[in-house]
């Protein structure tokens, strides 16, 4: 990965991380806690868009949303789970560029 994707991802994961923190402080876990994005300081975006596609936000009518806690823990487990298969990846095509001699 390059730097400035590296950059990249970074900036995406707190700008999603900040989403989901605006949820839980405002309490927005349930559709009868549901808010608007106004009301939480938020604005469309393409990772809030994302997080909607996910089922992370789920919208509960009149514009409003709440954060889904059990399909925020699942998205994150798939999410580590893909950066280690990654990492395990390189790591066998390392060694075997190492051990072969190129």
């Amino acid at each position: 990965m390059s730097n400035g994707a590296s950059i990249s991802a970074a900036i995406v994961a707190k700008q999603r991380r900040e989403i989901i923190q605006a949820f839980r402080n405002a309490g927005a876990t349930s559709a009868e806690t549901a808010q608007t994005l106004e009301t939480l300081g938020l604005h469309n975006s393409v990772i809030l868009t994302v997080q909607k596609a996910r089922g992370v936000l789920v919208e509960a009518g009149e514009g409003r949303f709440n954060l889904d806690e059990k399909r925020t823990a699942e998205v994150a487990a798939k999410r580590r789970k893909l950066v280690l298969s990654l990492l395990v990846v390189m790591i066998i095509a390392i060694l075997y560029s190492w051990y072969s001699g190129n």
